[in-house]
């Protein structure tokens, strides 16, 4: 997985961040299906 990530074969979607005090938006957000690629919760 790591040689093709850095190879640039594989390219994860991040769709939107979250911080940790925001992971209640986070879940609505996903579960209301607008989310295109994944939601990221920062620590």
């Amino acid at each position: 997985m790591k040689e093709l990530l850095e190879t640039g074969k594989v390219k994860p979607v991040i769709d939107r961040c979250y911080n940790l005090s925001e992971v209640s938006e986070a879940f609505r957000y996903f579960e209301e299906g607008h989310a295109q690629g994944k939601v990221v919760i920062t620590i």
